[in-house]
């Protein structure tokens, strides 16, 4: 197996996690919305890939790149969608009320279990800003479970430590 098709075949095996990504990026933007960001974002890498306009190392490498596409494509797509409705469970509504920027900081980190220097390669932004927007999101997702009264067991209050992912 050649070197692109093995990155390929890893970008394939890891289409599940950018769809979780990009459904949960989406906040309720709904299924259809969010699996045509990552099948779009992935067409992209792939042409950028074939045009060598990128050249991954290897599969992380692609792996990164793809998550990158998937955000800057969602940024603009998602920007005009509704919100969540009201059947969507509650963590979806208080994500819906983050900036996509922060939303996509706090899934980068807690959700897909990127380093801040990576999830800044991501958001194209530098590792200060990663963490800025990371405590920005965090917060604001405490408050709004304060405000919703979400039970203490689902809640994500400031004194959490198993919400905090250091890398």
């Amino acid at each position: 197996m050649t070197k692109s098709a093995d990155i390929l075949d890893g970008l394939s095996e890891a289409t599940p996690a950018f769809r979780r990504y990009a459904r949960a990026l989406g906040a309720g933007a709904g299924l259809v919305v969010a699996d045509g960001v990552v099948q779009a974002a992935l067409q992209g890498l792939g042409a950028r890939m074939r045009a060598r306009e990128i050249c991954p190392t290897d599969r992380e490498a692609a792996r990164v790149e793809a998550y990158a596409a998937i955000t800057a494509l969602a940024a603009r797509k998602f920007i005009a969608t509704p919100g969540p409705g009201p059947r969507q469970p509650p963590i979806v509504h208080g994500l819906s009320r983050l900036h996509v920027d922060d939303r996509a900081v706090l899934l980068l980190i807690c959700l897909e279990g990127f380093g801040y220097e990576t999830v800044a390669r991501i958001v194209g932004a530098s590792r200060e800003s990663v963490f800025v927007r990371l405590q920005r999101a965090r917060l604001a997702m405490a408050d709004w479970a304060d405000m919703t009264n979400i039970p203490a067991e689902m809640s994500p209050t400031r004194n959490s430590a198993h919400l905090r992912v250091v890398k």
